[in-house]
């Protein structure tokens, strides 16, 4: 079972990376964003099945977040130095940029808990994935061409990452205009709900922490929070 889960993440994560029309710098943040998602999806996929799983699922993630998390946090920062560098008077360019990067990211780890889940016994492969994620197995630095860079991004995180944030709050002050980085994904995820020509409106959009109120053709709307990218529909 583990040999299979993790030639399945193998497979993923080098299609994921090695897009030649990204820098090391974007595959860097990518790699390390669809690892997050990755193991936050999981985690609510794998509590839905039983006790043991949830147990398992949270544990896992939790662990893998206290080792990984500074990281993911750099990550994150790279993604918003690029929309700032970027937009500058441009924000629109910006937005859409770290809209459609948080696109293709989503999308990513949503194949590969797919991929992990379809076959076979799911508990079993929760305890399995999930001990991986626990256990350091699954850690960013595996891989041993962009850990340095997200150890570069987070150094610079640290030094400035105050500072960019200041910026991107200047720049929504002066337009007068809120853009979520999930928007993309949260009009797909709606849509699947079965909310026909969904207009996406930003309620919040602070970094990672992100609210989105979608109207259907029918005019009926449903609100969604984002939680570093992984999103839910709130009943």
């Amino acid at each position: 079972m583990f040999q299979r889960l993790t030639l399945i993440l193998c497979v993923l994560a080098l299609s994921a990376c090695s897009g030649v029309s990204r820098t090391p710098d974007e595959q860097a943040i990518s790699y390390a964003l669809i690892e997050d998602v990755t193991v936050r999806k999981l985690a609510d996929q794998c509590s839905n099945l039983s006790v043991t799983a949830k147990q398992s699922a949270w544990r896992g993630y939790r662990s893998w977040w206290k080792r990984n998390g500074s990281l993911v946090e750099a990550a994150d920062y790279g993604l918003s130095y690029n929309l700032v560098t970027l937009t500058d008077s441009r924000q629109e360019t910006g937005a859409r940029y770290a809209m459609g990067l948080t696109f293709d990211i989503v999308a990513e780890a949503e194949q590969r808990v797919a991929e992990l889940l379809k076959d076979g016994d799911k508990t079993e492969t929760c305890l399995d994935i999930m001990g991986e994620y626990r256990d350091g197995a699954m850690d960013l630095r595996e891989d041993q061409n962009l850990y340095p860079i997200l150890v570069r991004l987070q150094q610079e995180h640290d030094a400035q990452g105050q500072d960019v944030y200041l910026k991107m709050s200047k720049i929504e002050d002066k337009s007068n205009k809120k853009f979520s980085r999930s928007a993309y994904a949260v009009e797909r995820m709606v849509k699947r709900e079965g909310c026909a020509n969904p207009k996406v409106r930003t309620l919040k959009a602070d970094g990672p922490n992100e609210v989105l109120e979608a109207t259907c053709a029918d005019r009926s709307f449903m609100l969604v929070r984002c939680e570093w990218r992984n999103c839910k529909i709130q009943d």
